[in-house]
């Protein structure tokens, strides 16, 4: 009976290990973005919202906005199956722009 809670101390302690940090969601989530936001014209953006630790929104292609919320809820689940967790409040996005063929969130008024 031992061995047993012994081997699924040891498996639970193996996949918390496997879990991803927070700047390694981040850079995959960036990474993410960078390939989801191109435009020709502020009408292709929208805000994507990621959720918490990855943002309350990010600027991308209107195409990729269901692509980038979903990488993101993988992402966000495998950080936190190592136990981890976080919850924030968000604030009112600004306006949005497509900048040198990038969208991207404007200067606020």
């Amino acid at each position: 009976m031992r061995a047993k809670w012994m081997v699924l101390l040891f498996i639970g302690l193996a996949g918390a290990s496997c879990a991803k940090s927070e700047e390694e969601i981040r850079e995959e989530f960036d990474v993410i973005v960078a390939d989801s936001n191109a435009c020709n014209d502020v009408s292709e953006c929208v805000y994507a919202s990621p959720g918490c630790p990855l943002g309350c929104w990010v600027a991308v292609n209107s195409a990729k906005k269901a692509y980038v919320e979903e990488q993101a809820r993988a992402l966000i689940e495998d950080f936190e199956s190592g136990g981890r967790s976080c919850q924030y409040e968000c604030a009112v996005q600004g306006p949005i722009e497509c900048t040198e063929g990038r969208c991207q969130e404007g200067d606020s008024p």
